[in-house]
């Protein structure tokens, strides 16, 4: 079948029109690409010029964290938190990796308050310049989406930095509470015990039995009541609780990590005699075991008040 002349040049422009329709979309998306790669190394020269500023604050602390063990622990645990409530985001979803106004605007606030914090030379404004570099960051990544996340986090890893300037004046108050705490735990089961301090007064020694057990700095539980304290902050403020349950866990946390870790003292003291060589083994144990049983009570506590905040009311049944 034929076609005529009028209707091959009725087709024809429209083939013309696809044509250039098609090198239109490739122009386009060559200028998309270029514009894109413009942004990445705008957004490269940003975190360069962050890092830079923040370079002497990370690095000192990493070295406090490396060089104490109780502070590495609390470090991962808030990471481990962090990760956790981030698989919680919809499966598919796309990273950000892209300054948007509320990131931009955190970082140049990070950076002001970095300067503000050397110029003074006020820890704490450090540890607030760190938590907001910590929020932009994220913020970056995974966009707005979990900013609640995000700001949990910030003033968590706040909370760490501070904790890291802090740990030296705290391990005599927390290693005399752990051990009066032990004492009157064990009493109350009826064992008697005796805290004192050792010959040259460098070493708390707490006697049961007529055995001594050193109370020593790795005893005080920074690490443990520290971890609470930060995976508190974390889920009370990305979560969605009420306002009593969010006062209430952040009173309970560390209450339950001074707890915790005078509970630990105890049932290592009453297992002692029955270990013999295996002491060591046993130590470590009893430990590991209540330091992670009670962060993921803490976890499961929390989470539990999180799941009644969003419930939906029920209903009563309208009478028919």
């Amino acid at each position: 079948m034929g076609i005529d002349r009028a209707s091959f040049l009725h087709i024809l422009p429209e083939h013309g029109l696809d044509s250039r329709s098609r090198l239109s979309r490739k122009r386009l998306a060559q200028v998309m690409t270029a514009k894109k790669a413009i942004v990445w190394q705008w957004d490269f020269l940003l975190w360069a010029a962050a890092l830079w500023v923040f370079s002497g604050a990370i690095w000192w602390l990493a070295e406090a964290t490396v060089q104490r063990g109780q502070l590495a622990h609390a470090g991962i645990v808030l990471c481990f938190g962090m990760f956790a409530l981030l698989s919680d985001r919809p499966t598919g979803s796309r990273l950000s990796l892209t300054f948007d106004a509320v990131s931009l605007g955190l970082l140049i606030s990070a950076c002001v308050v970095a300067a503000g914090a050397g110029l003074w030379q006020v820890p704490w404004l450090m540890a607030l310049a760190l938590g907001l570099l910590a929020v932009a960051a994220i913020v970056f990544v995974f966009g707005e989406r979990v900013m609640p996340t995000a700001v949990g986090f910030g003033l968590a890893f706040s909370g760490f930095t501070l904790f890291a300037i802090v740990l030296p004046f705290l391990d005599w108050p927390l290693r005399l509470f752990a051990g009066k705490t032990a004492i009157w735990m064990l009493e109350a089961m009826g064992s008697a015990a005796q805290l004192g301090f050792g010959a040259d007064r460098s070493k708390l020694i707490l006697m049961s039995a007529g055995r001594p057990f050193e109370v020593a700095a790795e005893c005080n539980g920074f690490g443990l009541i520290s971890g609470c304290v930060l995976l508190a902050v974390l889920l009370v403020f990305s979560l969605r609780l009420r306002l009593f349950d969010k006062v209430l866990s952040l009173l309970l946390a560390p209450l339950l990590g001074l707890l915790a870790n005078a509970l630990r003292i105890v049932l290592i003291v009453l297992l002692a005699p029955f270990v013999g060589e295996h002491y060591f083994l046993m130590h470590e144990a009893v430990g590991i075991s209540l330091f992670l049983g009670t962060l993921i009570l803490l976890w499961w506590l929390l989470r539990g008040l999180s799941h009644r905040a969003v419930a939906p009311l029920r209903e009563d049944p309208v009478p028919g």
